[in-house]
């Protein structure tokens, strides 16, 4: 259910990133149409004023996403000298030909 969550809220956080990024490229065009400066520049400061920090934030929520929801196979674990890490993990399977040992 968490690997569902987790893909369901991650691409949820891109969509409206992605709408954001499209509502930046008109706020840039109608402020630099408007302004008396190089419109060139006027874009820019506006579209990247605006597409930097919301791309920014979603790569933020979608690290709190992960770390909410971990996904099948994923764990939470604190590592020697790096803090808590995400980390993914398969559990091998038995060996076929399994022999005992007997002494």
């Amino acid at each position: 259910m968490n690997s569902y969550r987790q893909t369901l809220y991650s691409g949820i956080i891109r969509v409206a990133a992605n709408a954001i990024m499209v509502a930046a490229v008109f706020v840039g065009m109608y402020q630099s149409a408007r302004s008396a400066g190089a419109s060139e520049l006027v874009f820019c400061a506006w579209f990247f004023g605006i597409t930097v920090p919301a791309w920014a934030g979603a790569f933020w929520l979608t690290r709190l996403v992960r770390r909410k929801y971990p996904a099948e196979f994923q764990s939470l674990v604190e590592l020697p000298r790096l803090g808590q890490r995400l980390v993914s993990w398969h559990v091998g399977d038995a060996a076929a030909n399994l022999a005992l040992v007997r002494r």
